[in-house]
């Protein structure tokens, strides 16, 4: 994805290739949320994960209107994870149907997964209910909540 593309960019991609998580639930409508979601590695190539009372995901979220899938990575692990970070050019996209139980909502995530590199400054995270955790890769893949950030995770591991 370019930098400076928009969520409506976004939600306007085909993602009829993009591999699919979950289902949707029978009756239920799912209401379509583009997402964005930071790998993001230190300096001993460990993979940055949030903890939360829902589980254990990659920093990110929902893309707010207007706002380039690379702002929202840097906005939403700066707010989860008080990290400054740089966004690479790897990414991936996969969709996820999930249930969210704060919401009472079922959403298909529309998820583009991108590679980001800390600056190793830390600040404040603005979510306290989220606390950064640092694992090796293969430890992120055996433990993150939703089936497509293990997968991205697993793609991210053998782009070389």
């Amino acid at each position: 994805m370019c930098h400076g593309q928009s969520a409506k960019s976004v939600s306007m991609t085909d993602w009829t290739h993009a591999p699919v998580f979950g289902s949707p639930s029978a009756g239920d409508l799912a209401v379509v949320r583009p997402s964005a979601y930071g790998l993001v590695t230190d300096t001993e190539a460990c993979v940055a994960v949030v903890r939360t009372p829902q589980g254990l995901f990659l920093p990110g979220g929902g893309i707010e209107p207007g706002e380039a899938v690379q702002d929202a990575v840097v906005r939403e692990v700066r707010e989860e994870c008080g990290l400054d970070v740089s966004v690479g050019s790897w990414s991936v996209r996969a969709v996820d149907f999930v249930y969210s139980l704060t919401e009472y909502t079922h959403f298909e995530k529309r998820s583009t997964f991108v590679d980001a590199r800390s600056h190793g400054t830390r600040v404040a995270a603005l979510e306290p209910d989220h606390e950064l955790e640092w694992m090796t890769p293969a430890g992120a893949i055996a433990c993150l909540a939703h089936p497509s950030h293990r997968w991205a995770v697993a793609q991210w591991v053998a782009r070389a």
